[in-house]
Order: structure tokens, then C-alpha cells, then sequence
């Protein structure tokens, strides 16, 4: 997420999970804590697509999506994987705004594919956001918490060799 049009403008870092509802047309609330972290980033909107990894939604702010982008197209031109990365990428990606109630519309196809009923969990993933429901995003946890502290001590170990 890019603050202002400083040349050296630096991302910004989301922080918190939260739990909502959608509503019967689609609509998920964004809670306060998180529309408070948006309100400067909000008006140029975002990307929603589905997750790579997980049973979930990823909500990108569109300047760090179009920054991500630029760096893909930088890939061979004529590179048939990169054609179909980006594809996979895009595919059922859409342009969306928050409303003036602060809430946000799940496309119903996305809605359909990862099974979302009423509750949803939005949680932090860094620059962007992920949206499960809540069945999955429980799911999720419970089949990765015993390996909670062993990623943590791999990756921030490799993170401050990298540091050095």
C-alpha cells in the first residue's frame, strides 16, 4: 500500500484478525479496526481474487497489486509459463470498492467456490488482507498450529541471516 506520491513511499503493514458477517446480497462488513487502516488507501481500491495457497480470498490494495503486477510483466515476453502464471493469477480477480457503509461485495461465484456462508474471518497478511470463512479459516488453524513454532523459527531465522 502506497502512503502519498513520495518517490521512497513505503508499504503499508495491516495488523489484526477480525471476524464479520455477509449479508444476504453479498456484503461483508469490514470492522473499524481495519476500515481505520484502510482510510487513507481506500479510494483507489483494490484487487479481490482467490488465494494461491489457501481456501481463501485475498484482498490487495490496488497500488501494491499494480506493483506486483509491473514486476511480472518484467518476466520474458515470450515465456509461455509467464503467460499462464498471469492468467492463474487473474483469473476471477476483480476491481472493487469498499461502499460508504464500509462494506465490501464478495462476487457470488467466489462466494459459490470457497463455500462462504455467513461468518467470515479477515485477517492480516502483511500488505493485504485474507477473507475465509470461518469453518475454513478455523480449519486452517487447527491443522497448522503444531507447526506454528517450527515456521517461525525457520523463516525468521533465514530472515535475519539475510539481515547480515
Amino acid at each position: 500500500m502506497v502512503i502519498g506520491k513520495a518517490c521512497h513511499a513505503q508499504m503499508k503493514i495491516l495488523i489484526g484478525t477480525y471476524n464479520s458477517k455477509m449479508d444476504g446480497h453479498g456484503r461483508v462488513m469490514l470492522p473499524k479496526g481495519l476500515r481505520d487502516q484502510l482510510k487513507d488507501i481506500e479510494d483507489k481500491g483494490f484487487v479481490l481474487r482467490r488465494a494461491t495457497f489457501f481456501d481463501n480470498l485475498e484482498l490487495h490494495p490496488r497500488d501494491e497489486w499494480e506493483k506486483w503486477m509491473e514486476k511480472l510483466l518484467k518476466i520474458n515476453k515470450t515465456s509461455r509459463e509467464k503467460v499462464k502464471l498471469i492468467s492463474l493469477i487473474n483469473a476471477g480477480a476483480r476491481l472493487v470498492q469498499l461502499d460508504s457503509h464500509g462494506r465490501l461485495h464478495l462476487p457470488k461465484d467466489l462466494v459459490k467456490a470457497l463455500d462462504i456462508k455467513k461468518e467470515v474471518v479477515i485477517a492480516s497478511e502483511g500488505n493485504i488482507l485474507q477473507i475465509w470463512s470461518k469453518e475454513a479459516y478455523e480449519r486452517f488453524w487447527e491443522e497448522n498450529r503444531d507447526e506454528f513454532p517450527d515456521l517461525m523459527e525457520k523463516l525468521l531465522d533465514e530472515s535475519q541471516e539475510n539481515d547480515d
